[in-house]
């Protein structure tokens, strides 16, 4: 502990080691394209903004994205939980230092190279936003190593560029990219960021700093799922009928309710908040038996609310006859019934963990509902 500063360590030597070697790759890269395919090259030059500079952006970023890889994950391994709390601030090791460099030459140089690629810049500018708030507010850094490390489908999307650009990119191609990517970003874009709420929750981090901190991975996380979409519809494994009732059409076999997806990300979006706000007025998560307790509870709460409302649903049609539709059909669940089932279990449900207090927790539960 006695190697603790109060000043942040700002990475300027690798940030402006990679400056100077990205302008220089990139000269060198120019010569080499002139030099192996001229034809190639002056195609480029016939739209500076959206072809060439993308190009050449494209090869640089994967080049030092190699770096940023190895660095962060270098970072992750080596950075101990024990120190990486809020408020507290310790020197970079080598590989953060590298990690932090690589990253941020990253986005500031590859900025003029997707301009045509607003959501993209849009990424950039946030990630930006990010990295200094946390040097500003003095966060935790580990979970943002992760979250960089877990950023191998970026290789993919890279991969596919360039080969559409040179005109290699055939249908059947495409299919196969198309489902590597949402493999990718499924097995490790977005289980990296749970694991990174977690460790947010477990760091000792409170306020608006948390707040900040996980409704950053939260829009990153719904960002990630529609990305995964976005990819099934290309390689045709994905579609949706929107006749009443509407459905998600899974490989043109299997039809599931929209309803029943957009209630499984409710769930998980009222999920993570109540966890933010029980987390809040208590002062801290300090262990991760605390934090799997409290999931685990919300998942029997949910489950108990759940099977209350399906329960209960008959009832109401003999109470409130208005409740059907036009076509004389009534909803399959309840909402009063179920907030009811889910109450008296949270309360009084011998299974839920003792270190839970369950007055907070449904409180908690009852200010995130507005997100089910």
């Amino acid at each position: 502990m006695g190697n603790l500063t109060t000043t942040a360590d700002v990475p300027f030597g690798p940030f402006l080691a990679g400056l100077a070697a990205w302008a220089l790759l990139r000269l060198i890269l120019e010569g080499l394209v002139h030099y192996l395919n001229p034809e190639f090259f002056e195609d480029l030059k016939l739209d500076i903004r959206k072809r060439y500079d993308l190009y050449f952006g494209v090869w640089l970023g994967t080049l030092f994205k190699i770096v940023s890889l190895l660095s962060c994950s270098a970072a992750v391994l080596t950075t101990p939980a024990e120190t990486d709390i809020a408020g507290l601030v310790r020197p970079l090791k080598t590989a953060e230092q590298w990690c932090w460099g690589c990253r941020a030459v990253i986005f500031v140089q590859e900025m003029p190279h997707i301009q045509s690629i607003p959501e993209l810049l849009v990424h950039h500018m946030l990630s930006i936003a990010s990295m200094l708030g946390i040097l500003a507010w003095r966060l935790p850094r580990r979970q943002m190593y992760l979250m960089w490390a877990s950023l191998l489908s970026e290789f993919v999307t890279n991969a596919r560029m360039l080969l559409r650009m040179h005109g290699r990119m055939g249908p059947a191609v495409a299919k196969w990219f198309s489902l590597i990517m949402a493999v990718m970003i499924v097995g490790f874009r977005m289980t990296g960021v749970v694991v990174a709420m977690l460790w947010s929750f477990r760091s000792g981090t409170s306020g608006l700093a948390l707040f900040v901190n996980v409704g950053g991975m939260v829009i990153y996380m719904a960002y990630m799922v529609k990305m995964t979409f976005w990819e099934l519809e290309r390689a045709g494994m994905l579609s949706f009928d929107m006749v009443k009732p509407a459905v998600l059409v899974v490989a043109n076999r299997w039809r599931v309710s929209l309803f029943g997806v957009m209630l499984g990300a409710g769930f998980l979006a009222t999920e993570a908040s109540a966890l933010f706000v029980y987390q809040a007025s208590q002062g801290g998560v300090n262990s991760a038996v605390e934090v799997h307790d409290i999931v685990r509870a919300f998942l029997q709460v949910a489950a108990a609310g759940l099977f209350g409302s399906y329960v209960t649903a008959p009832t109401m049609r003999l109470f409130v006859v208005s409740g059907g539709t036009e076509g004389g059909k009534y909803p399959k669940l309840c909402l009063p019934g179920g907030l009811l089932a889910a109450s008296t279990t949270l309360l009084y449900s011998p299974a839920i963990a003792a270190s839970i207090s369950r007055v907070h927790f449904l409180a908690s539960v009852v200010v995130s509902l507005p997100l089910l």
